[in-house]
């Protein structure tokens, strides 16, 4: 009996070729496109999965105060660590990373094929205490987690990097265990410990990683309760993770150790007795939620959003069931044409159910033959949709059998979901009706196909608003004046090794004819807002903590600043060293009327204190997203530091490669066995929008594609429409209605439902793209037109797309129509 339900099936697609294609063309492409925003979310929610017991895995995050913009940190200061360890059991491990400063490294020279020195520059060093890869395994592959970082001068390298310095052959051999690296300026050696090999799907990403007690014991024991400088992480007890009230009494641990140790430190170093009053906790983080459900200051990287994800999958659902709906609607809407045969097959004593699993045994073939192609479709277009996406989604269909497991479920799912209605629609026929030719209008099957309809133009038409507000957003944020210039800028990447001879350098970079300007700086715009002191007005009994840069006298014309009160520093003049500049922000968090000549306290209490005067004030310019507020900014005058730095250069227009080979070449007089490390200003600032341009991509793309379903499905159901009117249009055409009348008569009702999709879209769409740009600071308007030109848009598709179909039956000669009536 299946055997005949597949050619009955098969038959009547052949026999209905255009519709045939329709429906399959439609699935396939919501199938493709639903694979791949899965494959895309399942990515996004696997991050840190990969862990050895991720569950128990917590990172602690400190509160200080009630602003998400500049009081939530992902990191901790130093002697947390040891409290913790002291004072909860219920931790098995604890572990701490904190960044260090880009460093040159080197190979040995006999450790190299041809004798020669190979020299790297590296940028994800961490340095980490010796239990982090107990907490953090990262996937060991050669190596044990415990004794990883029992020497001093241990290294763990990742898999890319152990390649990148000794090749493939080396690690497949087991070779590269206990080479060693001569690392940052000092070169001193380190000896390769273990290897880990982590997926990308990491909030973590580094290279390299050091012992915390080879030369960093200063910074891991420093008894600072305000410097939120480490990452610390912590893995609990299994009982404690599967008990909540466990893990609310740890958490309650974590308070007392902040209120114990934190607050104290900070009213007798920072914050005076205002720090009492005070938010101030550390808090817990599931490792992995990090990604998805984490913004707060100095993370890793940018991570994912929940929102985001959770739009995608919407997206998703609404693609498949607008290609569904296609199905539904062109299978009720030719109910007719199959009415006969359901009514011979009842009275040879078919049942309802035998005919129920009929049609549905045609829609699964059309599943089938839908979800073949989709697979295709989608390993065709995995390179462009992983370029578009920031992804490296890779479809092993045949190595997980879960996968193809999850597919046919798939399958199946997709074959009831679209077959459902029309199986039971049909298979409900009365045989003596349809037999005498006398089947009833089915205005309630009419009604439905209207609403379905309805629903896919109402969607498609929420898309299209959402797009055109994103990639509006997008524009926004980078035609914004952000308060500076970050064109023609070229950063080098000093990282202390020009010191002392800095002012020196300056002098060899002016002399090139491609430079403007220069200025060396510890902080530039969409670099991390690490470096915070503490200000206060003379006698002021709190403080305010304020991100703070070393500049020189050039910074502000390389950047092209405005300076709006006051004046510039200025190199003849050394009292400037105890000078400050306050950028607009600052002087408003400050509470300062007359900013210019007030004195200032910079970390009031502590070893470091010093008090400085303000020379002048700089406008507000944009350091970060535009999802925050511009934040208040101290920039002082510039020394050598321990502080990673820059050197921020103004070359002139064109003639690109003259002036980076002239940079080039002025870094080699000084750092010869330095490599030169470069980015471009505008480059970096365009990564803050890295998130947003891919959800514009994202979006555009499966709009685009959901409309071409929802066309697909029109484009049928017209051709139907006027197919099923022929004689009524030949009748018309003879008694005088003209091609435009035809047109008007046969495009009218569809063009009523896309009014009233239009009207259900509008609200829909304001709500969600309000709620999407309210995680911006700085936003467009959400105006009327864009809603107006989605609706014009919107009706111009749908008018296109029945048109033709219109035209062509109002262009047909009406005499072939009547000729047998």
């Amino acid at each position: 009996m299946i055997r005949n339900y597949l050619k009955i099936a098969l038959r009547n697609m052949r026999k209905q070729k255009f519709y045939t294609t329709i429906n399959v063309l439609g699935l396939a492409i919501g199938v493709a496109s639903s694979l791949f925003i899965s494959w895309y979310v399942i990515d996004e929610f696997s991050y840190d999965q990969f862990h050895q017991q991720a569950d128990q895995v917590y990172r602690v995050t400190t509160r200080w105060g009630d602003d998400p913009q500049t009081d939530l940190f992902a990191t901790t200061p130093p002697p947390l660590y040891e409290a913790i360890k002291a004072e909860i059991p219920e931790v098995e491990t604890v572990a701490r990373a904190f960044t260090w400063n880009h460093s040159t490294m080197r190979l040995p020279k006999e450790e190299t094929e041809n004798k020669e020195e190979v020299v790297f520059r590296e940028t994800k060093i961490y340095i980490v205490d010796p239990e982090f890869l107990q907490v953090l395994d990262f996937n060991i592959i050669a190596g044990e987690a415990k004794t990883a970082f029992q020497d001093l001068e241990s290294i763990v390298l990742t898999k890319a990097t152990a390649i990148r310095y000794f090749g493939e052959e080396a690690l497949a051999k087991g070779e590269v265990i206990g080479k060693t690296i001569l690392f940052g300026g000092e070169q001193a050696p380190r000896h390769v410990t273990a290897i880990v090999d982590p997926p990308a799907q990491t909030h973590f990403p580094f290279d390299m990683l050091v012992n915390i007690h080879y030369g960093y014991d200063e910074i891991g024991e420093l008894d600072n309760w305000a410097w939120n400088v480490m990452h610390t992480y912590i893995k609990v007890q299994e009982a404690v993770h599967d008990s909540p009230e466990r893990l609310a009494a740890l958490s309650d641990k974590l308070q007392q150790i902040a209120d114990r140790y934190g607050k104290p430190y900070m009213e007798s170093n920072a914050f005076g007795p205002s720090s009492q009053q005070m938010i101030f906790s550390y808090e817990l983080q599931p490792v992995t939620d990090i990604h998805l459900h984490s913004h707060l200051l100095r993370e890793h990287t940018a991570n994912g959003s929940i929102a985001t994800v959770y739009s995608l999958m919407a997206i998703a659902g609404f693609i498949i069931l607008l290609a569904c709906i296609n199905f539904m609607n062109l299978s009720t809407a030719r109910a007719t044409r199959r009415a006969r045969e359901v009514g011979v097959r009842k009275v040879l004593g078919s049942t309802r159910n035998m005919l129920v699993i009929q049609f549905l045994s045609e829609s699964f073939i059309f599943s089938v033959i839908a979800v073949v192609l989709a697979l295709g479709l989608v390993e065709a277009f995995r390179i462009p949709f992983n370029r578009m996406s920031g992804k490296h989604l890779v479809f092993d269909w045949f190595d997980q059998p879960a996968l193809l497991a999850a597919i046919g479920v798939g399958t199946l799912l997709l074959s009831f979901l679209a077959g459902s209605y029309p199986a039971f629609y049909l298979a409900a026929f009365r045989p003596v009706s349809v037999l005498k030719g006398q089947i009833a209008h089915h205005s309630k099957a009419s009604q439905l196909r209207n609403v379905l309809v309805t629903f896919q133009f109402a969607v498609s038409i929420v898309l299209i608003i959402c797009t055109a507000l994103v990639v509006q957003q997008l524009r926004f944020m980078q035609q914004r004046d952000i308060g500076y210039d970050r064109e023609n800028v070229v950063v080098i990447k000093n990282d202390r090794e020009i010191q002392d001879q800095w002012k020196t350098f300056k002098e060899a970079l002016a002399q090139q004819t491609s430079v403007m300007s220069a200025s060396f700086t510890t902080g530039l715009p969409a670099q991390p807002l690490s470096t915070v002191r503490d200000f206060r007005k003379e006698g002021a009994s709190s403080g305010q903590g304020i991100p703070w840069f070393l500049v020189d006298e050039d910074y502000l014309k390389t950047l092209q600043l405005t300076l709006v009160q006051g004046r510039n520093f200025r190199q003849d003049m050394a009292s400037d060293a105890q000078g400050i500049l306050l950028n607009e922000a600052a002087v408003r968090a400050l509470g300062l009327e007359n900013p210019i000549g007030e004195t200032l306290i910079k970390n009031a209490g502590a070893d470091d204190e010093e008090r400085v005067q303000v020379l002048g004030v700089v406008k507000d310019f944009h350091l970060e997203s535009f999802q925050y507020q511009v934040k208040p900014l101290a920039l002082q005058y510039y020394r050598p530091d321990y502080l990673s730095d820059f050197v921020a250069v103004r070359i002139a227009p064109g003639g690109l490669p003259a002036a980076l080979a002239q940079l080039e070449s002025s870094w080699k007089r000084f750092e010869p066995e330095n490599p030169f490390v470069y980015s471009f200003l505008d480059q970096d600032f365009d990564t803050l929008f890295n998130a947003e341009q891919r959800l514009g991509k994202v979006l555009g793309v499966f709009t685009g594609l959901a409309i071409l379903i929802a066309c697909l499905g029109l484009f049928g159901l017209a051709a139907f429409m006027a197919e099923q009117r022929t004689k009524e249009i030949g009748i018309r055409k003879v008694m005088g209605a003209s091609v435009s009348h035809i047109v008007q008569l046969l495009s009218q009702d569809f063009i009523k439902l896309a009014v009233i999709s239009f009207v259900i879209a509008v609200p829909l769409a304001y709500g969600v793209m309000q709620q999407w740009l309210a995680n911006f600071a700085y936003r467009i308007p959400v105006g009327f037109g864009i809603f107006i030109l989605a609706g014009a848009t919107a009706l111009l598709i749908v008018w296109l797309t029945v048109s033709y179909q219109s035209v062509k039956a109002a262009l047909a000669n009406p005499v072939d129509s009547l000729r047998d009536e």
